[in-house]
């Protein structure tokens, strides 16, 4: 990412941050946050709500912060959800250099169409949606694509197998998997068949029962 095309997300210092506060800020649509790093003392901020959802569903890392006319790069470091996981309480900004490296986590972009789900009865399971990887701050990626044209059922793709741009290396263990083609009938044959060996085990007991019982008579 070059350094004209990131994005922009003004704020304000906020000089309250009870719960009350908080409350009142999320009512108004603005989210409460923090803004810490690089030696620097936290700053209480508050942030348009509907702006931070935008560049989030992006897939934005990192920010010019517009703090009150003063501007920082930061990366969004963290985002907390209400418990019902669909509206931001509250986030966490920290400051970086543009040229220094960072690790933060990727989301995986899956395109093509396997040819393995052709097959009548198979299926595609990510595993991981999210990879971890290390970087300079204004390199990061906005999602990392991962092609699954070539596989086939019984694939299995990992970390490993993820063509990374220039200048990003992966976190995450290379043998984690990412992408796998199941066969439905298969995993539905095996289930039948634990289904029927447990049936099975009442009637081998019950047998050894009445031979137990025809010996004492």
């Amino acid at each position: 990412m070059a350094t004209h095309e990131i994005p922009q997300l003004d704020a304000s210092v906020r000089a309250d941050t009870g719960k009350r506060s908080a409350a009142r800020l999320r009512k108004e649509g603005r989210l409460p946050g923090v803004v810490y790093g690089h030696g620097q003392d936290p700053v209480h901020v508050a942030v348009d709500s509907k702006a931070l959802n935008h560049l989030l569903h992006e897939n934005a890392h990192l920010l010019n912060f517009n703090i009150d006319g003063n501007t920082d790069s930061v990366l969004i470091k963290d985002v907390q959800w209400d418990f019902l996981g669909d509206t931001i309480i509250h986030a966490d900004f920290t400051r970086v250099n543009l040229s220094e490296s960072v690790t933060v986590e990727v989301e995986l972009e899956f395109v093509g169409e396997a040819v393995g789900l052709k097959e009548n009865g198979a299926y595609i399971e990510h595993p991981t949606t999210m990879l971890e990887v290390e970087c300079r701050a204004d390199s990061i990626p906005s999602s990392i694509r991962v092609n699954i044209s070539e596989m086939n059922v019984g694939d299995t793709l990992s970390v490993a197998d993820v063509q990374l741009p220039d200048g990003v290396t992966a976190v995450t263990d290379e043998d984690t998997p990412v992408a796998a083609i199941h066969m439905a009938a298969a995993e539905e044959e095996e289930a039948e068949g634990l289904e029927e060996a447990a049936a099975g085990e009442p009637e081998v007991i019950g047998a050894k029962k009445e031979e137990d019982e025809g010996g004492e008579g």
